[in-house]
């Protein structure tokens, strides 16, 4: 049986119970963080262009993964929508990780983006920080801004990439549509006497594909971000 999508209330009881007993870097309830950075989410969804719904429960979720015993398997048996699940996994930072690597993930998934921002506007909220000894203040406020920056960077590179793969393919579009045309014509002057029609037509089924093949082949590949 396919169980019924959770509610952002369960969601917000299941992060509750996963970090019962943590506690945050200035001692407090550790559940206090990923309920702000859904504050924060909640603010800033349709400005990013996300579900407000699914990028609310992300953020709640956002270190259930990470910080406790629940798995992403979990979630899926839970019944938690995949694109709730896959920016979770993208969000949960793999031990050992270089942060350029775990940033790359999150800047692949635009439901990530959104809530890893917030995570790291509450991190270096620096309302929180003067709390802190100042060493250790400045010591996270000078991560968190690098860390934002980097990922700043690799959210325009991703959309630079896909901008660059789209012009290719529509520019090999218009190439097959060019060579497709002459084809076409040369079929339809061939295809006036019958057998040669047959033959006419065939040759312009050719250049088609031909003109297809061309289109995969033209242009620069879409890039992948890992």
């Amino acid at each position: 049986m396919v169980p019924d999508t959770p509610s952002l209330d369960d969601a917000v009881a299941l992060a509750t119970r996963a970090h019962t007993g943590q506690l945050d870097k200035i001692g407090e309830e550790y559940i206090g963080h990923p309920l702000r950075v859904m504050r924060v989410v909640a603010a800033i969804a349709d400005g990013a262009g996300v579900d407000h719904e699914y990028a609310q429960m992300a953020a709640v979720l956002h270190d259930v993964v990470e910080d406790s015993a629940i798995t992403l398997d979990d979630l899926v048996a839970l019944g938690y929508p995949p694109a709730v699940v896959a920016a979770v996994d993208a969000l949960s930072h793999r031990p050992g990780e270089p942060v350029e690597d775990y940033l790359a993930r999150v800047a692949a998934d635009d439901l990530a983006v959104a809530v890893k921002r917030a995570d790291m506007a509450d991190n270096g909220d620096p309302t929180r920080l003067i709390r802190l000894p100042a060493e250790r203040a400045d010591r996270y406020r000078q991560r968190y801004a690098d860390r934002m920056r980097l990922l700043d960077d690799l959210v325009a590179a991703r959309r630079a990439a896909g901008k660059a793969a789209g012009a290719g393919e529509a520019a090999a579009a218009a190439d097959a549509d060019a060579h497709r045309k002459p084809a076409e014509e040369a079929g339809e002057v061939s295809g006036t006497e019958g057998v040669g029609g047959t033959e006419g037509v065939g040759g312009g089924d050719a250049q088609r594909a031909g003109g297809r093949a061309a289109a995969r082949g033209s242009g620069p590949p879409v890039a992948s971000t890992p």
